[in-house]
């Protein structure tokens, strides 16, 4: 694999008219760099992370809203048999191809994080990414494919917030994708105005360190840019717990797997409870769900 991949045809695997997907290349690239026994796509779509692991004979695990599966409420490596060699992504991105309820279905479903706008889009993307890392094995690989978006005169490059958003030290490598059979590539613009004709590979090698930690090196990283840590911290929590657990469980798994950042927050319980009235659902008494 080198650091530019330009693949001018999407390959046989998937469906060509399933708008959004890649081409298979870049998945055949990714077993042949790191030779995994288990690949997992979070966001398989038409199925060709899939279709290209049947013809190498890796092992699949893929998953998918369609499928019922949402990265944002679910935890990943409870629907694994193992944690990951390699956990793919390429999310449908906010506000550009709209994904349920046009891509596929009658309407649209919550978690689609197409139908985001760009600050909901990247709080759901740490989310993901922190999803992913659980359930990837220490020393796999976790990896997403994102492009940059212009919209309404303004440009936006999700790879230099995805980035951001994970430890420093794991940041393994980012692969230019060049971007071919595209509809925009079939308009003419006036101007000035650049197309937009590449994507992201972001790779990330998992450490031992624990998610908690991450999460908190990475807050003292971005400062106030990602100001929803604790909410994803929470999040993720909520999610190990099967999404709907009462508030005692919570505080104890917080407690197990957040020590790094409680530790930063004498009032930590506190900060749970505001959160947790501010951004999650109150099925009842004391009991809380993503």
């Amino acid at each position: 694999m080198k650091s530019v991949v330009n693949y001018p045809d999407r390959g046989k695997w998937g469906k060509s008219s399933w708008r959004g997907n890649t081409s298979g290349h870049i998945i055949v690239d990714l077993i042949e760099h790191f030779q995994p026994k288990l690949f997992v796509d979070v966001c398989e779509g038409s199925g060709t992370s899939g279709d290209v692991c049947l013809d190498m004979g890796v092992q699949y695990v893929g998953l998918d809203l369609h499928k019922g599966n949402d990265f944002t409420r679910d935890f990943v490596l409870s629907q694994l048999p193992r944690p990951a060699d390699i956990c793919f992504s390429h999310p449908p991105y906010g506000q550009m191809i709209q994904y349920s309820g046009a891509v596929w279905g009658n309407t649209p479903v919550a978690g689609d994080t197409s139908l985001c706008g760009v600050d909901e889009f990247i709080e759901k993307s740490q989310v993901m990414l922190l999803n992913q890392r659980e359930a990837t094995r220490d020393g796999g690989i976790y990896a997403t494919l994102i492009g940059d978006m212009r919209k309404n005169g303004e440009y936006r490059s999700f790879q230099s917030d995805f980035i951001q958003m994970m430890p420093k030290n794991e940041l393994l490598n980012v692969v230019i994708k060049v971007q071919n059979n595209m509809v925009s590539n079939r308009t003419q613009y006036s101007g000035k105005f650049i197309p937009i004709e590449h994507e992201y590979l972001i790779l990330w090698k998992k450490t031992a360190k624990s998610l908690y930690a991450v999460a908190w090196d990475t807050a003292k990283e971005i400062k106030k840019q990602i100001a929803a840590t604790w909410r994803s911290v929470i999040r993720i929590a909520l999610m190990k717990l099967g999404g709907t657990a009462e508030l005692k469980s919570i505080y104890a798994e917080v407690e197990k797997i957040a020590g790094e950042l409680i530790a930063k927050n004498n009032h930590w319980q506190a900060k749970i409870r505001q959160q947790l009235q501010i951004h999650f659902t109150n099925v009842k008494r004391g009991v809380w769900a993503v």
